[in-house]
């Protein structure tokens, strides 16, 4: 029994502050008990979505937020957390539908415009992924999530000046927002995705590493749209990456001596 009784909303309560410091696995338990209790309760059933997708899995996570969204088909957050679920499963035209009827809704959602930037991205379709992101920056100014798909698009456009200015403005934010939890591994993982990006390996290496030691083996993280578990960062540190890293270097620099030093493991 949660601390404030044996009824929907307590077992709610408890299951958002769950979720909110990545126990899922409790977080999933409470929520499912509130919809249980009442199956009207639409921002559990919600809740329980997102816990679904942060877990990775999307089937289920698609599945209740299709529901909410049919129930509230106006509620601006259900269709972002739809719109993301798809588009995690690779259902990119689905989700890009999601998007566009919020952006109905709502011309100037950031969310959404990042979200369609996330959409044209999977589909290849560089340019239009910049665009997307650039009407999220315009619309909200300097953040994370628009900066890292704006800098990542534009590379592999060509585009080198607008990606290195645009990865370098997103490693500064999050370098400030890491400033201010040292201890929490969101900080270093967002860290180490920017400098691959940039291609500064070592750099990225390090940061996955900052992450791994700061990471509850128990919880999963989410942070500007990026979620990740330990064994995300395990993943990344694994021998293969960290071969896969030293031959691109190398195709930089043959002389590297990371590279080398990596290519050989």
């Amino acid at each position: 029994m949660t601390f404030g009784g044996d009824n929907a909303e307590s077992y709610y309560d408890e299951g958002l502050t769950a979720s909110m410091k990545g126990d899922l696995k409790h977080a999933i338990q409470h929520l499912e008990k509130a919809v249980q209790l009442d199956p009207s309760f639409l921002a559990a059933y919600h809740q329980l979505g997102r816990c679904y997708s942060r877990l990775g899995d999307g089937k289920r996570s698609v599945e209740i937020l299709k529901k909410v969204v049919s129930l509230k088909p106006m509620q601006v957050p259900f269709r972002l957390d739809l719109g993301a679920a798809l588009l995690a499963l690779g259902l990119t035209q689905q989700a890009r539908d999601q998007y566009e009827q919020v952006i109905t809704l709502d011309p100037s959602n950031g969310r959404a415009h990042i979200g369609l930037a996330h959409v044209c991205f999977s589909e290849g379709r560089w340019p239009a992924a910049m665009a997307e992101a650039q009407i999220a920056l315009n619309g909200t100014g300097p953040n994370f999530a628009a900066l890292y798909i704006l800098g990542r698009a534009a590379k592999l456009a060509g585009n080198i000046e607008l990606s290195q200015r645009s990865l370098q403005d997103a490693a500064v934010l999050i370098e400030k927002a890491a400033d201010l939890s040292p201890n929490q591994p969101e900080g270093f993982y967002l860290r180490g995705e920017v400098s691959f990006a940039q291609d500064q390996f070592s750099s990225a290496l390090e940061h996955y590493l900052g992450a791994e030691q700061r990471c509850d083996p128990q919880k999963a993280y989410t942070a500007y749209g990026e979620n990740f578990t330990l064994i995300d960062i395990l993943r990344l540190n694994k021998p293969e990456r960290a071969r896969d890293l030293g031959e691109r270097i190398l195709k930089l620099d043959p002389t590297h001596k990371l590279g080398q030093a990596l290519k050989n493991l």
